[in-house]
């Protein structure tokens, strides 16, 4: 009896190495990705946060790769607000990390972060989290450096994939 429980269990034991081996050393891998549904969802949660707190305000969703999916320009939000709410979203895309953040790091003699590639160290943007893998980003922007970090860190924060 007991060499039959035995050999399913040592199949189970040698199948379960190989496919960890295997996934190691995969070609491909699948990633999670933040559909133009799960954006649009972003997208409205943060503009009620934002009209909520009598804000007028640019919010824009980027995919992982920081790449633009939605975008809302609030009536009589200031004209500039647009790019830096991209580039603020492309940001904590890119770097996988708030802009608040970013932006003490650089106050701490970490100013070398200013010359990275495509970054916007300033507060107003956030990671939009599935399990531990950043799938994209909120940016805010056009209102204080504040309510920017408040809108874009609570509409990451209530992202349920």
């Amino acid at each position: 009896m007991k060499r039959k429980f035995l050999k399913p269990l040592a199949f189970i034991a040698f199948f379960s190495t190989f496919t960890a081996a295997h996934a190691e050393d995969s070609k491909v891998l699948t990633r999670t990705v933040l559909s133009s549904a799960g954006a649009k969802s972003l997208l409205n949660v943060a503009e009620a946060d934002a009209k909520r707190r009598g804000m007028k305000v640019s919010i824009a969703i980027v995919d992982g790769s920081g790449r633009l999916l939605a975008f809302i320009r609030m009536d009589d939000s200031q004209s500039g607000t647009d790019e830096t709410a991209i580039k603020k979203a492309r940001t904590a895309a890119l770097y996988q990390s708030r802009g608040k953040v970013l932006a003490e790091r650089v106050s701490q003699n970490q100013a070398f972060l200013t010359t990275l590639p495509g970054i916007t160290a300033v507060p107003g943007s956030a990671p939009v989290m599935s399990g531990q893998y950043v799938i994209g980003a909120v940016g805010v922007s056009g209102a204080t450096d504040d309510l920017d970090d408040a809108v874009a860190t609570n509409t990451a924060a209530a992202f349920q994939p």
